[in-house]
């Protein structure tokens, strides 16, 4: 085992993560010519699922991320997992961005350095205005615990600056804990900007730091939802709906404006500004000369005035795809149709699954007597079982 080393990859979050992960389990074969393996198989040993090493890391709390962040969930098994490969190995997470507390590092690489002679982190910044508008999109969508609870459910598309952002956004500290442990030399970051990246790509970028020329790019990314899909999403999430896996399908299946919503140079500036001084930090620690905040400081690319807002035409929009959906789908089915489908629920002693039918003639037609009368006699029954 003497020799070998570990390219550890944390994200961050909306860098093209996803991309790097694809292009390296389809280009497994390039890696092995230039003896690395690229390692993400799960706990229960498939390979099966995501090219990722998500299935080991988990947060200390269950379902919430801010303050105590994530941790490996079984470091043992990961250890005699890759001690079984003589190779070099490539492992990839995000969720190494949630490591919020230095003691799961520290523990991770005391673990890790029984087994490898050297470890390589590598990580991808954005600047935090831009990662905070698009990582709190992700919190839009369905089943996104962490996301919820870092960023909120603000629809606004830059979020209110707050103090638990920095768990992430404060990058001085954060990726400062990495070169903590890890050692500065040990720790390369990038930034995420495609004026800065090899070829103006992320997966180019990457290859090179393994020191990879031939392989395949690829297309492979995370697709986004749109302005419109992740205000809704956040007010669907904020409103406390049920069935809102249904809900967020609705959602997906709208057509609905496609105009990017941004706030105002100004405001992304003045959310950058509470991490102007750590991001400094951060470029004296990583010896970066050119930019002297790592990061560029042109915001341009935002505008004057803030476009973050539904003008009157567009609510018209989004009013007319949701009636479209529903009068396509949601009356599909009539109360009388709905009635026997709650009969035979009963009859096959299904009482649950005839109430719902019940409730959702209810729906459609509200001051049908026969529908209520049904639906207090199956709940009657019910409360007797």
């Amino acid at each position: 085992m003497a020799g070998r080393k570990l390219y550890l990859h944390i994200g961050s979050h909306k860098t093209g993560t996803t991309s790097i992960q694809f292009a390296l389990m389809h280009n497994a074969e390039a890696l092995v010519a230039n003896g690395l393996q690229f390692f993400f198989q799960k706990q229960n040993g498939s390979w099966d699922g995501f090219p990722d090493l998500h299935d080991w890391i988990e947060y200390v709390e269950a379902d919430r991320v801010v303050p105590k962040g994530a941790r490996l969930s079984n470091l043992a098994g990961l250890v005699s997992s890759l001690s079984q490969y003589e190779q070099d190995i490539v492992v990839s997470s995000e969720n190494f961005s949630f490591f919020f507390e230095k003691k799961h590092i520290e523990e991770l690489h005391k673990a890790l350095s029984k087994i490898f002679d050297e470890i390589e982190v590598i990580c991808y910044l954005r600047r935090q205005d831009q990662h905070i508008i698009s990582h709190a999109q992700e919190g839009s969508k369905t089943s996104r615990h962490a996301e919820y609870d870092l960023w909120g459910n603000d629809i606004a598309s830059l979020p209110a600056y707050d103090k638990r952002f920095d768990y992430y956004l404060d990058y001085n500290k954060r990726i400062g804990m990495w070169m903590d442990v890890m050692g500065d030399d040990a720790v390369t970051v990038r930034c995420f900007d495609q004026s800065r990246l090899l070829k103006g790509d992320t997966i180019a970028d990457f290859f090179a730091l393994l020191g990879i020329e031939n392989y395949q790019p690829g297309a492979w990314r995370n697709v986004g939802k749109t302005s419109t899909q992740a205000k809704l999403g956040h007010l669907l999430i904020g409103s406390g709906a049920d069935n809102q896996a249904k809900l967020f399908s609705l959602i997906d299946s709208l057509e609905l404006p496609k105009r990017k919503m941004e706030p105002s140079r100004a405001e992304a500036e003045d959310f950058y500004n509470h991490y102007r001084e750590g991001n400094a930090a951060l470029a004296t620690r990583l010896k970066e000369c050119e930019f002297p905040e790592f990061f560029s400081s042109d915001f341009s690319e935002y505008p004057e005035q803030s476009t973050d807002v539904w003008n009157k035409d567009e609510i018209g929009e989004i009013f007319a795809a949701v009636f479209r959906v529903l009068g396509s789908n949601f009356f599909d089915f009539t109360p009388r149709d709905l009635l026997q489908a709650a009969a035979h629920s009963q009859r096959k002693g299904d009482i649950d699954a005839g109430i719902r039918f019940l409730k959702m003639a209810q729906k459609i037609r509200p001051d049908g007597p026969h529908i209520a009368k049904r639906l207090k006699e199956l709940r009657d029954l019910k409360q007797r079982d």
